[in-house]
């Protein structure tokens, strides 16, 4: 079961063998290389993996969580620092920050295109820690003869 440890800043802590090998990819290098409100906006590799429909939702959401953490963190200056790159060089990201959502998402299904194994779905799960603001997230597998392509 793929899973992922994420803390209120929207970095990626952590992650195990079975989720690198669905994201791994994904993941980029630089200041916000682990962060997903940038990958969700900047990440071509991202896009593939999530399809077309599955990279709106996380755009969405990662906006949205965004907002949140600056409201939480309102003198953090790497996510200052993150608003304003993403802000200068996504105009997707624009657009759903403007629409002024906040949040958080603890459930979703989620579509994989995974490189060998073809399209995978998962239920994910997100658990919060609201001591250390840290999130688990689980993607517990499951089959759907009836899926179809995310793009």
């Amino acid at each position: 079961m793929p899973v992922t440890v994420h803390d209120g800043r929207l970095d990626v802590l952590a992650f195990n063998v079975a989720a690198a090998d669905l994201f791994g990819p994904a993941f980029g290098d630089g200041p916000f290389g682990r962060n997903i409100a940038y990958q969700a906006f900047t990440s071509t590799e991202l896009r593939k993996i999530l399809g077309s429909d599955g990279a709106a939702q996380l755009a969405r959401v990662a906006a949205a969580e965004l907002r949140k953490a600056l409201s939480i963190y309102p003198d953090d200056a790497r996510l200052h620092s993150l608003f304003s790159e993403l802000s200068g060089v996504s105009p997707e990201f624009n657009s759903h920050w403007q629409r002024g959502e906040i949040g958080t998402w603890t459930s979703a299904m989620k579509r994989v295109n995974h490189p060998t194994r073809g399209l995978l779905a998962f239920d994910s799960e997100m658990l919060h820690d609201p001591e250390s603001d840290h999130w688990v997230m689980l993607f517990t597998p499951c089959s759907s003869p009836t899926l179809t392509p995310a793009d």
